[in-house]
């Protein structure tokens, strides 16, 4: 039996693989399950579960570093320390990277028994390979503080450690060192930037392998085990860190072909995965585009779930939009008519217009109208034609907000 196998076998991270799995399973039901429509979406939130599988890996491997550390000076006198750290990093890593490959497959399961689409492609199948990768260096870098503490309190202590830079970075400017997912909404039109995965994983990558053999040459204080490896790693680390350190701060960028697009006036184009709700919701947007074509107004051109911004000719669909949520419906679809930086104040001319136009709006289309002090008593007593008159001064008014 070879080293490597007999670690694995009598590792701690086998009697922690409960544990991990656990964490992974509560941390991906316990939270909003609202990516379960998008593939890309599910992949990169599930991502984020590295920010608490990391510290409890990282323990996990400092406490066995602890441990392979009282065999350290028969093994220095061997030659063999750069092997047995090998050996117990990749016997913690793989029941680590078990869990959460498991934990992957519950995500991937529930997206596919939503009904959504198995749009799988090259971006959904590298996502995960930055967040294996960090959890590869936090496991490396628990278990050398372990090996070199010959200490107890070294599993613990690498636990807190690595919990605790791993929110500064996150929090700070440096971010991109340790963000490899995390999204709270959709992701269509989106993906995550190939050039910084793999300079995150290429940099992880490294300072795994560099504090391996860092470990090993604390153990062996005569030479420096395989350094032209040490250095060619902790050339690649240099260099990952400073295209990460430079990068910019979005991680995301366009997906061309991640939407598409059907009928006119209004045109919808949904992402690739959505599809199927558009003619519920084209019959939802109808009674509203009705409303305003009595009011001789011009509705929005196409309604985008790709778009950033709600504008003058289009409006911006969200997911409880698509899936039929009148009330939102109403708001979204006044949006359109006034711009981002118009001021809609208390006691202003644009509060009035808004909530005059918003009853109106929502009392035609059948969703809830507001009953709001502000509300034009003509908006709710008036005749039909008082009222179409109102709303239509009204969306006047606020189309001449739309700056």
């Amino acid at each position: 039996m070879n080293l490597a196998s007999l670690m694995l076998r009598r590792s701690l991270a086998w009697k922690a693989l409960p544990a991990f799995l656990i964490l992974v399973v509560l941390n991906t039901l316990l939270r909003p399950l609202s990516w379960r429509h998008e593939p890309m979406w599910a992949v990169y939130q599930y991502n984020f579960t590295v920010m608490l599988l990391g510290p409890l890996v990282a323990g996990v491997a400092g406490w066995e570093g602890y441990r392979i550390s009282r065999s350290s000076d028969f093994l220095s006198g061997h030659h063999r320390p750069i092997a047995l750290l090998a050996s117990t990093w990749a016997a913690v890593f793989a029941w680590c990277a078990a869990a959460f490959i498991a934990g992957l497959a519950v995500v991937i399961g529930i997206v596919a028994g939503s009904g959504t689409p198995m749009l799988f492609g090259i971006h959904e199948l590298v996502t995960p390979l930055p967040a294996l990768a960090l959890l590869a260096a936090e496991c490396a870098l628990g278990l050398v503080a372990g090996w070199i503490g010959r200490s107890k309190l070294a599993a613990p202590l690498a636990a807190i450690t690595i919990f605790l830079a791993t929110l500064l970075l996150y929090a700070g400017d440096l971010s991109e060192f340790v963000m490899v997912g995390g999204a709270t909404s959709s992701l269509v039109g989106l993906q995550p930037k190939l050039s910084t995965q793999m300079a995150q994983a290429l940099f992880y990558c490294s300072v795994t392998l560099v504090s391996l053999l860092l470990g090993a040459w604390f153990a062996s204080w005569y030479r420096i085990p395989r350094w032209p490896v040490l250095a060619g790693a902790s050339a690649l680390a240099c260099a990952a860190a400073l295209q990460l350190a430079t990068v910019s701060p979005l991680y995301l960028e366009e997906r061309k072909g991640d939407v598409e697009c059907s009928g006119s006036s209004p045109e919808i184009c949904l992402g690739r995965s959505y599809t199927g709700y558009e003619p519920h919701l084209r019959k939802n947007l109808a009674p509203f585009v009705e409303a305003m074509h009595t009011l001789d107004l011009p509705s929005p051109a196409a309604f985008r779930q790709d778009a950033l911004t709600t504008d003058r000719d289009t409006g911006q669909l969200g997911l409880d939009t698509i899936q039929g949520d009148k009330d939102l419906l109403v708001d979204m679809f006044l949006g359109t008519y006034y711009g981002s930086s118009c001021e809609i104040l208390p006691g202003n001319a644009m509060e009035k217009h808004y909530f005059n136009a918003r009853f109106w709006l929502a009392n035609t289309a059948g969703a809830t109208p507001n009953d709001d002090p502000v509300v034009d008593p003509k908006m709710i007593r008036g005749t039909v034609k008082e009222r179409a008159d109102l709303a239509r001064a009204s969306f006047k008014g606020l189309m001449s907000c739309n700056g």
